[in-house]
């Protein structure tokens, strides 16, 4: 929702939240902390599996946010500024780990993992719960670097712009990366639905 501040400047009520939250605001700190954590917390452990280390790096992360909160720019998008903020970071934290710096190829070093929700999709016909299995593998088998752009597109609902800042791509790669995705999987769903008209 935006407000009208004057006849011609609407003001988002993220942009009110991070004004006050840079000039030192608790109440907006806490409220940055209440929106924004679960979603975070979500997006790294798509990174890193430990929880509890996710949450560590969280903590810090926030620390860090409020100690340095008077020297913080301005941002068009908060949840996407925090996403990509929060992605450097952990992923910074996760490249000290002597383990994580001498994996070689590049796909496995970018461990990126998703968990799609499937669950919520199941419907009552069996043969449906099969191809929903089926979509979930070729989910899986996608890149790290697809699933989690397919994630950030479809699960966090962020657009191609906001995609490409996260992951410090240019846009026209994030197009790309979902079109590619999209193009896998469609390839492959093909050839499901094709052979179950034969069982």
């Amino acid at each position: 929702m935006a407000l009208l501040v004057s006849d011609k400047i609407l003001v988002s009520e993220e942009e009110i939240l991070w004004q006050a939250f840079k000039a030192g605001d608790r109440n907006a700190f806490s409220q940055l902390l209440k929106t924004y954590y679960p979603i975070l917390l979500s997006y790294g452990v798509r990174f890193q599996q430990e929880k509890d280390y996710v949450k560590d790096c969280l903590h810090d992360f926030f620390v860090e946010l409020w100690n340095r909160r008077e020297n913080l720019d301005d941002v068009q998008c908060l949840k996407a500024y925090l996403l990509q903020s929060f992605r450097r970071r952990i992923l910074r934290e996760k490249s000290k780990d002597k383990w994580f710096r001498e994996i070689a190829d590049l796909d496995q070093e970018y461990c990126f993992e998703v968990q799609f929700n499937i669950e919520t999709y199941l419907i009552e016909n069996e043969v449906k719960h099969e191809h929903l299995q089926k979509l979930h593998t070729y989910l899986k088998k996608l890149s790290k670097r697809e699933q989690e752009v397919i994630y950030l597109r479809f699960y966090e609902e962020l657009d191609y712009a906001k995609i490409a800042d996260i992951m410090s791509i240019k846009n026209h790669s994030a197009v790309n990366l979902v079109h590619e995705a999209l193009k896998h999987l469609r390839n492959h769903w093909f050839l499901v639905v094709f052979a179950s008209l034969f069982n």
